[in-house]
């Protein structure tokens, strides 16, 4: 795998990193037509009402799994949060599963990475399509400031 700032030094994702992730790419379409993610309260909801499952799953400690601030939890909690996004993947990506959140090397998480990626790009292309021609000769500048600063560090990409 190679070695990215975004791949958490290049080694393993925490389950928060892949639990985000999730969250990103898990999307619905509002009535507008808009790409909308699932908030933390409606991942919750879904887990608990689901009944494939005994699992019920709180906004907050699904909010705590989802920061980092709780790295263990029980295995019909994974299967819950597994099934709800694997039901509402999107189509032809792989099947998402409890290996998917806590694999140590998960030989689809490039995949995942990229659509991220793909997603955070859309994301910034349509806001910048409503910003007016100012704002966007400002964000263009903020870019270049960045692209500095990345240059200026001798850590960055590594």
């Amino acid at each position: 795998m190679a070695m990215t700032a975004e791949s958490n030094q290049g080694q393993h994702r925490s389950l928060a990193e892949r639990l985000n992730a999730l969250f990103a790419l898990a999307c619905w379409t509002d009535g507008y037509g808009r790409r909308r993610e699932y908030s933390t309260a409606e991942v919750a909801r879904a887990v608990t009402v689901d009944p494939a499952h005994p699992t019920t799953l709180s906004r907050s400690y699904l909010a705590m799994l989802r920061n980092g601030s709780h790295t263990n939890p029980t295995l019909s909690v994974l299967e819950g949060i597994a099934k709800f996004f694997d039901d509402h993947r999107p189509s032809g990506t792989p099947p998402i599963t409890v290996q998917t959140l806590v694999a140590q090397e998960d030989p689809e998480e490039e995949l995942l990475r990229q659509q991220l990626a793909n997603h955070q790009v859309r994301a910034i292309a349509m806001r910048a399509g409503v910003m007016t021609p100012a704002m966007r000769r400002q964000l263009l500048k903020m870019m270049a400031v960045f692209d500095q600063d990345d240059a200026a560090d001798p850590d960055a990409g590594a």
